[in-house]
């Protein structure tokens, strides 16, 4: 055999071999709650974020593509600002966990009221609350409080499979099998959303998804973010989640599901409030 066939030989022969798996340094790890409590480690350990992104929304209320600045913070701290096409600012949504404020260019309002669900995800095509917004934008899955869980080592796709089971409902995750960080997390049973993790980065000593995709079947929704430049766990700048209106905009005070409160009639002359 000559030295070109050997070599067609041993390309041929080594597409064929399955790549070898790279575990952790404690390797292959064959017991369910011990892979649960180092992926929930891993992923606890980014905490602050921020810098630079594109989100990507496709519902049925419509399609588009915008620029945003994002600063989060562990529990529930969110600073989000979008930009279009241009560059050219077009709301800013901002909470502090308990309270939130939304400045919208167009007809200089700002809203503001109680930090709920509603509220927090006006940006989104879903309802999540604060602390589950700011888990999912650090890359970070919601598990379910599991009665049971099941694992098994997917060779073809090279990552453990982690079953929760509570009752009906079930939540697979698959888990990088070296850094113990979701890659897909898909939840049955109940109506909810998967999440899919992709192009994780070394930043430090943190191992971080720069992609994250959430996809709500039920309300046909998918919503992709992809970071470009951020900066992990440096600690966050506090200003940017105070909730003043910006000078000469219109405040609007709106109730937990985001209607707005009219505001309350002056007290009449010369006597107490309520007389």
């Amino acid at each position: 055999m000559n030295r070109a066939a050997a070599a067609i030989f041993l390309v041929v022969v080594c597409s064929g071999c399955p790549k070898r798996i790279e575990f952790g340094p404690e390797g292959l790890i064959e017991d369910p709650e011990v892979l649960f409590q180092r992926t929930s480690r891993a992923q606890a350990n980014v905490l602050t974020l921020q810098g630079d992104a594109k989100i990507r929304v496709a519902s049925p209320q419509g399609n588009g593509t915008l620029s945003m600045f994002v600063a989060i913070s562990r529990p529930g701290l969110v600073h989000l600002e979008t930009s279009d096409f241009f560059n050219r600012p077009v709301a800013a949504l901002v909470s502090d966990g308990q309270r939130f404020g939304l400045y919208q260019t167009e007809g200089n309002v700002f809203y503001q009221g109680p930090a709920s669900p509603q509220n927090v995800s006006r940006f989104l095509p879903v309802v999540l609350p604060s602390e589950e917004l700011v888990a999912v934008m650090l890359g970070q899955v919601p598990f379910i409080p599991a009665e049971r869980k099941t694992l098994t080592l997917d060779t073809g796709k090279r990552v453990y499979v982690l079953t929760l089971y509570r009752g009906e409902v079930t939540q697979t995750l698959h888990i990088h099998p070296k850094y113990h960080r979701v890659v897909r997390s898909e939840v049955r049973g109940r109506p909810g959303y998967d999440l899919a993790f992709e192009d994780f980065k070394e930043k430090g000593n943190q191992v971080f998804p720069t992609q994250v995709e959430l996809v709500a079947e039920v309300a046909q929704t998918e919503l992709r973010l992809r970071y470009s430049d951020v900066t992990l766990n440096a600690p966050p700048d506090l200003t940017l989640f105070e909730l003043t209106p910006p000078e000469g905009a219109r405040v609007v005070e709106v109730d937990e599901r985001g209607r707005e409160v009219s505001p309350a009639p002056p007290p009449p002359e010369g006597g107490p409030p309520g007389a």
